[in-house]
């Protein structure tokens, strides 16, 4: 399977809506954000939105492309250039689960964030229940750091726990 990762563009606002649109349920269920994206004006708003922290340095997003098709999204955010760390995001369209792509995308983004933005770490950090986020990152050799108590507030209004997993410039295989 081709993964490709494109810069987050308004053009691609259409796609990407339809992706968490599809899938709003699961997404929203780690990413109360999800809910409030209602149609393709807020999806393009956003991405306006992304472009500008981009040019401020400040977060990275990429569209997650696979076999020519849009399939979701992953980012570098609170990126801190001078302590050279940044945190990960991502999600995936339901139909694209259990394919690697999210690994391989982990793995492009790894190689942009440690080489082009010179960081020495990256975080994931994900609610002690999403088992399915929890794998992508120990699969991709990220440590678990610890647990920080009620950390996430998630779409039932209440806090959860989360799991904190980091890798090392000197761990990533780029």
């Amino acid at each position: 399977m081709d993964v490709q990762l494109l810069p987050a563009r308004p053009e691609l606002a259409p796609d990407l809506f339809a992706v968490v649109d599809g899938s709003r349920e699961s997404i929203a269920a780690w990413l109360p954000w999800a809910q409030a994206t209602k149609n393709v004006g807020d999806e393009r708003s956003f991405l306006n939105g992304m472009v500008e922290a981009a040019l401020a340095k400040r977060t990275f997003m990429f569209v997650i492309q696979a076999d020519d098709a849009v399939v979701g999204a992953i980012d570098l955010h609170n990126v801190d250039h001078e302590s050279q760390h940044a945190e990960v995001g991502y999600f995936l369209a339901e139909t694209a689960r259990g394919q690697g792509i999210t690994a391989a995308a982990l793995h492009q983004l790894e190689h942009f964030g440690f080489g082009d933005l010179a960081l020495n770490k990256i975080t994931i950090l994900a609610a002690t229940d999403n088992l399915a986020s929890r794998r992508v990152a120990e699969r991709a050799g990220y440590v678990l750091e610890g647990v920080e108590r009620e950390e996430i507030k998630l779409l039932d209004g209440q806090f959860h726990d989360a799991a904190r997993y980091s890798k090392l410039k000197r761990e990533a295989r780029i």
